[in-house]
């Protein structure tokens, strides 16, 4: 499945938690422009993550969405640890499941046990 398809469904549910007021969230978005010269300028922080998401008491989740094959590049693994090292927080998911799982972990909604 592409990455994009992940993400809209990702962002269509932390729509559906703002809400609700259980978050605030920011898709980060990164890329570039081709100037009229050809070269381009780029936007964003090199290896940020596509979603940050803001819950109680002032914390951070900085969301990273890859597809089932996808994994990080060394920027964004560097800024993993940065965020880790601040005393944030820093999933990588692949789908719905994963997010649901890490938004549980750390309290932002709670899912029925089985």
């Amino acid at each position: 499945m592409k990455e994009s398809l992940i993400q809209t469904a990702i962002e269509e549910y932390l729509m559906y938690l703002e809400k609700q007021r259980k978050i605030i969230f920011i898709k980060n978005n990164s890329g570039a422009f081709k100037t009229e010269h050809g070269s381009f300028i780029r936007f964003g922080k090199a290896g940020s993550p596509d979603f940050l998401i803001f819950y109680k008491k002032g914390k951070c989740l900085h969301l990273e969405v890859k597809n089932e094959t996808g994994v990080q590049d060394k920027n964004q693994k560097d800024y993993q640890k940065r965020a880790e090292k601040i005393g944030h927080e820093y999933c990588i998911v692949r789908g719905y499941d994963d997010l649901e799982e890490c938004l549980d972990r750390l309290g932002i909604i709670k899912v029925d046990g089985e």
